[in-house]
């Protein structure tokens, strides 16, 4: 499934925005307030049923209005959805046609949680029912039970016909990822006393659980998704590789130290090649790695959000200083702090003073 256009009319606090996406990945930068995470709920919730409080209609508006246009591969759809509330504590009845592929939406919200969790047994896997995936749609999945989920793999995978070729496939990209992010890095083995995952690093063995909260936030990341995709798609079954839904990652960058926020987009793409991502940033070292194509900048202009107009480049904005970026991408007027430009001021001040022992 691939998102080709949305456009949306009075809905949270955009009030009229046209976009086209990119079919693999498409990355959110502006200032805060400006719609980024509004868009990905707007996406998300075209693909939900029930009742939901997140946003609402924009105040000035009577309707809103959400316009989509996706493909898929039984065809091209579109549709319409109307918001008509506005008071915060009202639901919205959720009115899209397309609740049918919520199975292809898999949503990752900011408050994503990788808390360390002991494992006393190993749990079957959960059955997602189509009321799971809307709830999964508006409120993110759940990345607690990763763990739970690579360790099952784990002790079934020697046994012949425990798994299926599709689940021992995702089984062993879900271990190559501790190398995709650092190629000094595998996975060793689990632990039987503790259900613990070891990794094996260039200082020896060591506990899932000591890794840094950048890789292990990747890793919950990668697990999360490969994890969710083998409880959705059950009969067939899929590699995770071959997914060609729609993934939405909210500030993707969380917990991630800048040399790790330059290679996390790559990292997707490379595990997941066929699905379309949606993320939002306010890192400009994950826009200055990124394609052009790539992404989408949004500012506001006369109270209205709108999209940046982006210079054309083959190479994107590689090779750019993180200060052109935060200025001429993201839209930052400066990038001094406020005492240094106080004390500027008083420096020129003082220079048209000729006063030379306060200068």
């Amino acid at each position: 499934m691939n998102i080709i256009k949305l456009k949306i009319e009075g809905v949270g606090g955009i009030e009229s925005l046209d976009l086209s996406f990119n079919p693999q990945m498409n990355i959110f930068c502006g200032p805060n307030g400006v719609g980024k995470t509004t868009i990905l709920e707007i996406i998300a919730h075209s693909f939900a049923m029930g009742q939901s409080n997140i946003f609402k209609k924009n105040v000035n508006t009577e309707i809103g209005k959400v316009s989509i246009k996706f493909e898929s591969s039984t065809g091209n759809f579109s549709d319409v959805v109307t918001y008509d509330t506005f008071v915060a504590n009202q639901s919205i009845s959720l009115t899209s046609s397309f609740h049918g592929f919520s199975n292809e939406v898999i949503s990752l919200k900011s408050h994503r949680n990788f808390t360390y969790i002991a494992i006393k047994s190993v749990d079957s896997d959960a059955t997602k029912e189509a009321s799971n995936l809307w709830h999964d749609a508006i409120n993110g999945i759940n990345l607690i039970h990763i763990k739970a989920w690579f360790v099952n793999r784990y002790l079934y995978s020697p046994h012949k016909d425990a798994l299926s070729k599709e689940q021992l496939n995702n089984y062993e990209l879900a271990k190559s990822c501790f190398s995709f992010l650092n190629e000094e890095f595998t996975f060793s083995r689990v632990d039987a006393a503790s259900n613990d995952i070891m990794i094996n690093t260039p200082n020896g063995e060591i506990y899932y659980k000591y890794l840094s909260s950048g890789f292990k936030s990747i890793i919950s990341i990668l697990f999360g998704i490969i994890k969710e995709i083998e409880f959705r798609f059950v009969s067939p079954r899929i590699n995770a590789e071959d997914f060609e839904g729609i993934i939405l990652i909210d500030e993707v960058e969380l917990h991630l130290h800048p040399e790790w926020q330059e290679k996390i987009v790559d990292v997707l793409l490379k595990v997941f090649p066929k699905a379309q991502f949606f993320t939002t940033t306010h890192s400009p070292h994950i826009i200055q790695t990124a394609q052009p194509n790539h992404i989408i900048a949004l500012e506001t202009k006369n109270k209205r959000t709108v999209q940046r107009q982006l210079p054309n480049s083959d190479y994107g904005f590689q090779g750019w200083t993180i200060e052109e970026v935060l200025t001429d991408v993201m839209g930052m007027n400066d990038n001094r702090t406020e005492i240094f430009k106080k004390l500027i001021s008083e420096f020129e001040k003082s220079i048209d003073e000729e006063n030379h022992d306060r200068g």
